[in-house]
């Protein structure tokens, strides 16, 4: 459904403004980028500039505030105009549908998944040029602000090159009840995930129907214990799946002793975990960076339920972390269409406006904050400093290859049917193969 904002910022247009010339649009090579493609680029000349972003709707009242402001601001009098797509998986649809014709947006924000499969589709512009450019990158030392693991996110290895830039991230923590764990006699969360089941079995009754820990039977549970187990998704070139490992058939067999010792249970339906937690029947829960606000409802609803944050455990006490989110790409337009395109990322990624992006809608920032913006956001929020600190940690960026879309459908169904009681290893090597056999049929 298509609404109207006021100001400038016009969205969800009608037709589709920022299509580009008639014909299958060229594809991107790398860093040596033709001029054709991204034109004189230091000579060029965005004033004046109407695109068109294309967005998934669970982001869109964030990123149109975000946008009225730029529209308001920007010193070239380039105008954004948006169009609302279902997800991801909507907005991919319509760009190879609209590929041949040249009907593309200027700017649009996908899923790792979908990232990789239109840049191997040649229908994403690489944006190093832009990044590298005197006049239209970063200023000078203004990259060193960023933190080393979200500058992995959109950075591709098949086909090799900078494809996206973060828009939303988020990091996978541990939400637990700091009051009930203080009565259970411990002084602090659980480090490693043997503490993790002691405290968690501890806390359980399942008569009673209160547990340790509550999860979704969803990817993101797999790949969380995963990486604190210290397995990794991908392998390092990123051409086969590595989750097929010992460390994640170890991850999987916990989980599923957890179950079957009354200590964990699977939430029923979406988001029961949460309101569980909220209702004082959970201990743990593993969550995202970006629900801490909304956690913070909950305890406030329960009347102020002492809770906290912390890192996940890990198999060796050290912190680690999955970092995910979706990311901006500007699919291959007009030079001087494709230089405003980089220009609203860039903006996006200034200091200003990543004050404004965590401090109101709780993404976790690309670059440190400003002193006084952290400060204020610790202020009303004391929980977001563990957020903050996972970005120092070994952040471990979620696979972007294509067809990964397909695979965390079958991580689910996997965690699903183990938490069901059927056997970890053969699950476990059913979603490998099956992962491994999407990501061959991409090539």
């Amino acid at each position: 459904m298509k609404t109207q904002r006021a100001g400038i910022f016009i969205v969800l247009v009608i037709s589709l403004i920022g299509a580009g010339c008639a014909g299958q649009p060229p594809r991107p090579s790398s860093v040596g980028a033709t001029v054709s493609l991204y034109g004189d680029l230091e000579n060029l000349d965005p004033r004046g500039e109407v695109i068109t972003v294309w967005y998934s709707a669970s982001h869109e009242d964030a990123l149109l505030a975000m946008l009225d402001r730029f529209n308001g601001t920007n010193r070239w009098g380039i105008a954004v105009r948006g169009e609302r797509m279902e997800d991801s998986a909507a907005l991919y649809a319509r760009i190879r549908e609209g590929a041949p014709a040249g009907k593309l947006p200027d700017l649009a924000i996908v899923s790792p998944g979908y990232l990789a499969a239109v840049a191997a589709e040649g229908l994403a512009v690489e944006q190093t040029p832009y990044l590298k450019s005197r006049r239209w990158g970063f200023p000078a030392g203004e990259m060193e602000e960023f933190f080393p693991s979200v500058l992995e996110v959109g950075q591709l290895s098949r086909p090799p090159g900078r494809y996206g830039f973060p828009f939303a991230l988020s990091a996978g923590l541990l939400v637990y009840n700091r009051g009930r764990l203080h009565q259970l006699g411990y002084d602090h969360p659980p480090r490693t995930w043997e503490e993790f089941r002691e405290m968690a079995c501890a806390a359980s009754d399942p008569t009673s129907g209160v547990y340790g820990y509550e999860f979704a039977a969803s990817d993101r549970t797999f790949t969380r214990l995963l990486i604190s187990w210290g397995g990794r998704m991908m392998n390092a070139d990123g051409t086969a799946y590595a989750f097929g490992s010992t460390e994640g058939q170890e991850a999987l067999a916990f989980l599923q002793a957890l179950v079957q010792e009354g200590c964990a249970l699977r939430e029923a339906r979406r988001e029961q975990a949460e309101a569980d937690f909220g209702a004082g029947r959970v201990l743990f829960v593993l969550s995202s960076t970006v629900h801490i606000p909304h956690y913070r409802q909950v305890a406030a609803k329960r009347g102020g339920l002492d809770w906290a944050v912390a890192s996940m455990p890990t198999i060796s006490g050290a912190p680690a972390a999955d970092l995910f989110g979706l990311s901006w790409f500007i699919p291959p337009t007009a030079p001087r269409r494709q230089l405003a395109a980089w220009l609203v990322i860039r903006w996006m990624n200034e200091q200003p406006q990543q004050d404004r992006w965590v401090s109101a809608y709780g993404y976790l920032p690309h670059r440190r904050l400003s002193p006084e913006a952290q400060a204020a956001l610790l202020e009303e929020i004391p929980q977001y400093a563990d957020a903050l600190a996972l970005l120092e940690s070994d952040a471990v960026v979620e696979p972007a290859v294509p067809g990964y879309e397909r695979c965390r459908e079958i991580l689910g169904a996997m965690v699903s049917a183990v938490a069901g009681g059927e056997d970890p290893a053969s699950r476990l090597k059913e979603a490998a193969d099956s992962c491994q056999a999407s990501l061959r049929a991409q090539d």
